[in-house]
């Protein structure tokens, strides 16, 4: 006759149970460590027998555990070579994010000098060029320090287009300066006249310059006036002796 499970009670982290059998009549009372109230009643027999086993033939139970053991030691290189794995993938993932932020760094440089090249040197010709340059750089952001150099761009809404450059004006600190949301007026006031800041619009391209005119040189009279010489005596008058 098979084993029956008489009673299962848990208690703290532990499950007692008592399985029995009437012929010939056996029984055991075994505690199964955590909760085995939700089990089969084949497993918790299992689970008993295995207990009692163990209990008879300790080099049994040595075996069991040593191949526990090694299972557990199995599991843990795994969830080593994961970690492992993981922390390469962190690893490779951090540095291709620094690779990408230097990469941008190198990107904002070149679009700085070209800028500075280009507006702020007056070379840009066409308005619709100095739009696209000047949508590279942020729109001005209220409450954020700009420390000196910086280069960011402000919306002029009354600003009248002249050659598509748009209505963003490009400025450029030269001390710390902290946006509070001033328009461009605003800034072309205080901030630009004690030199906190400067502003760079687009200047439609110089027409061409007209030929100059070269006024006629006066007539010079190349008759010489000569203006004669007093003529002098030609001989001398000499007193007799007395």
């Amino acid at each position: 006759m098979e084993f029956l499970v008489e009673n299962k009670l848990f208690r703290v982290d532990k499950t007692v149970v008592t399985i029995r059998k009437e012929q010939p009549f056996t029984y055991y009372t075994r505690e199964l460590d955590g909760d085995h109230q939700g089990d089969s009643d084949e497993k918790i027999i299992q689970a008993v027998l295995e207990q009692v086993r163990a209990e008879l033939d300790p080099t049994s139970a040595i075996v069991q555990a040593q191949a526990k053991l090694q299972e557990t030691q199995a599991e843990l290189e795994q969830a080593k070579q994961k970690l492992a794995e993981t922390e390469q993938k962190a690893t490779q993932t951090e540095a291709k994010q620094n690779d990408l932020e230097a990469l941008a760094n190198r990107i904002n440089k070149v679009v700085r000098v070209m800028a500075q090249d280009s507006i702020m040197g007056e070379k840009v010709s066409y308005g619709t060029t100095y739009k696209e340059m000047v949508e590279l750089f942020p729109l001005a952001e209220v409450g954020k320090v700009y420390e000196p150099g910086a280069i960011f761009a402000v919306e002029d809404p009354s600003h009248v287009e002249v050659n598509g450059e748009g209505k963003r004006i490009l400025i450029q600190t030269n001390q710390s300066f902290t946006y509070q949301g001033e328009t461009l007026a605003q800034l072309e006031g205080t901030p630009y006249q004690n030199g906190v800041l400067a502003t760079w619009k687009f200047n439609a391209p110089k027409a061409p310059n007209e030929p100059t005119t070269v006024a006629p040189a006066a007539a010079v009279s190349t008759t010489a006036t000569v203006t004669p010489t007093a003529t002098e005596p030609s001989a001398t008058t000499v007193a007799p002796n007395q």
